[in-house]
């Protein structure tokens, strides 16, 4: 039997795991990740009260109390979890990207600057430093995006008219966000590549259009209906971004922005699928289940990537709420789940929660839903109305 170290939640892909032998230890490094039942792990190390940022520390805690036990891979898709994986595999001999190469994709000053020196850098960018951006090299004189260097889910991104605009704004928030990440705005469409690299060095890419609202993704639909050039462009640059960061296997989700010149421009990239039920698309429209083809890859190193099916178009799309107090429960969440071509509804805000209009990031959209069609438009227009479908009820005043 094949024991994979696993570091991190998403019990989905736990299951997959163990439906093909694997047994597995769980490292644990974050409460809120989820998990199986502790009876479908060989042992759980729990690192989650670890409240430091030092990500040797955490690994040295993680080696230390697997110590004795002989793992044949490593298994880690989750985001809050890849940094400490990379450690603990590099020290333990386990296949996955280095620290190094897992710094770049976490870290997206990391990334850019590694972009820029493969002569694949096209957007300018610097870093807040003393309450002023350092540029990387000449200002910019487009819009400015302000983000988290190592953020996600939207959480802090800014818009900015002008450089200028950018440094009022920071002079006005003293010391609120040193070392964020300024980067040039590209306009134009936003896309993900979902991509697979097994062993032999196959691959495959699927590119997923998306529509935000502000910063926060609000909807995707895969796949994306683009002209062939355009679907060329948008995957060789992604293509071109993860092997510049020296990536060469694994389950990746690649954001690119396809300006109205043609030229495609990296946002950022993951080692794991694309959030937002993109996953579900993929699978959904052309059959490709790409977890199970990455766990197995993993397992036992895959050859080919399977023919992709034609079962036409799936799009997520995701409601911003209007409301403003504390969720009770949902009213018509079954008749959403009954409507023509929809596969899944769920309300992303629980019994409890507060609810508001002002949404920063992805965790503030009240409910997602996704639905299939022989067209673009009727998948999209499916899911949106699925979406809109369930009400909150407010706990009263």
């Amino acid at each position: 039997m094949t024991h994979l170290l696993v570091v991190g939640g998403i019990a989905s892909v736990h299951e997959v795991a163990r439906r093909h032998g694997a047994e597995l230890t769980l490292i644990k490094t974050g409460a809120a990740q989820t998990m199986l039942t502790p009876d479908a792990y060989a042992r759980i190390i729990d690192v989650s009260e670890y409240e430091g940022d030092n990500h040797v520390a955490l690994a040295n805690r993680v080696i230390k109390a697997a110590s004795g036990t002989r793992f044949d891979g490593m298994l880690c898709l989750h985001d809050e979890a890849v940094a400490t994986g990379a450690l603990v595999a590099q020290k333990l001999g386990l296949r996955f990207p280095s620290p190094g190469v897992t710094h770049r994709t976490i870290n997206k000053s990391a990334m850019r600057t590694r972009l820029d020196a493969t002569g694949l850098g096209s957007v300018a960018h610097g870093l807040v430093v003393d309450g002023r951006v350092e540029w990387s090299g000449p200002v910019p004189a487009s819009e400015i995006v302000l983000k988290p260097v190592d953020g996600r889910a939207s959480i802090g991104v800014t818009f900015h008219r002008s450089a200028d605009e950018l440094q009022a704004w920071l002079d006005d928030r003293p010391g609120e966000v040193e070392g964020y990440l300024a980067e040039e705005r590209k306009r134009g469409r936003e896309f993900s590549v979902e991509s697979l690299i097994v062993r032999s060095g196959a691959s495959w890419h699927g590119v997923t259009a998306k529509t935000t609202i502000g910063a926060v993704e609000s909807g995707h639909l895969h796949p994306a209906p683009v002209e062939f050039v355009d679907r060329t462009r948008i995957v060789d640059a992604a293509v071109a971004c993860v092997e510049a960061l020296g990536i060469d296997r694994g389950l990746l989700h690649t954001e690119v922005i396809l300006d109205d010149a043609g030229a495609a421009h990296i946002v950022e990239t993951h080692l794991r699928g694309g959030g937002d039920m993109i996953l579900d698309l993929v699978r959904a429209s052309t059959g490709l289940d790409l977890v199970e083809l990455f766990v197995r890859d993993l397992l036992e190193g895959l050859d080919d990537i399977p023919e992709v099916d034609n079962f036409g178009y799936a799009s997520s799309q995701f409601v911003f709420p209007v409301e403003i107090g504390v969720i009770a429960g949902w009213d018509g969440v079954d008749e959403a789940r009954s409507m023509p071509g929809v596969d899944v509804v769920t309300t992303l805000l629980n019994a409890g929660d507060q609810v508001s209009p002002h949404v920063h990031s992805s965790y503030g959209r009240s409910v997602g839903a996704l639905a299939r069609a022989d067209d673009p438009r009727e998948a999209c227009n499916r899911a949106r109305i699925a979406a809109l479908a369930p009400t909150p009820v407010l706990e009263s005043a």
